[in-house]
């Protein structure tokens, strides 16, 4: 991970942010969703920036960036408390994306990692995320301790319907 700073988001990262949730989409999605829409997602920065700019001052979220020296910002985490009544217990991973460019160095882990520490001063013990069936990082949130919960939901993306899977953490201090 030489050359990555794992910090707590600052409002000036909004637009490095919504850089990296525009194009990270394109590149975890491609395949699971249809390519005109990752294909206009650029189109839409202007509503990333505007959402980043509220994520990030939420004192109700927490927002974890991963900056390279070189490129800025490459990946981000952001999540808070449980929005699913039977998991209220619980904090919950609303994103976590970096860019494919950085993927296999351990900043993934780290960006988690991070955002379990600071949950854990939260007095949350336990984590969700929902992710797309046939995603590729379902590998990824396995080999850091999360566990298929059996719950899944429907969701709508791009008019298709698409089944999301939940992964539990029942403990928030793991090691790689």
């Amino acid at each position: 991970m030489e050359g990555i700073i794992i910090r707590q988001a600052h409002i000036e990262d909004a637009a490095e942010i919504a850089n990296v949730h525009t194009n990270s989409w394109r590149e975890a999605y491609k395949g699971l969703i249809p390519d005109e829409y990752l294909n206009d997602r650029p189109l839409h920065f202007k509503n990333r920036l505007e959402l980043w700019k509220k994520l990030i001052v939420d004192p109700k979220q927490v927002t974890i960036v991963a900056e390279s020296k070189e490129h800025g910002i490459v990946g981000f985490v952001n999540g808070g408390a449980a929005r699913d009544e039977d998991l209220n217990n619980h904090t919950e991973v609303f994103c976590i994306y970096l860019l494919s460019k950085y993927h296999g160095r351990k900043i993934g882990f780290n960006l988690l990692k991070t955002f379990f520490d600071e949950q854990i001063k939260l007095n949350f013990t336990q984590a969700y995320l929902w992710v797309l069936d046939n995603n590729p990082t379902i590998s990824f949130y396995e080999k850091v301790g999360g566990k298929f919960s059996g719950k899944k939901k429907e969701d709508q993306i791009a008019e298709i319907k698409m089944t999301e899977l939940c992964y539990v953490w029942n403990n928030l201090k793991f090691k790689l």
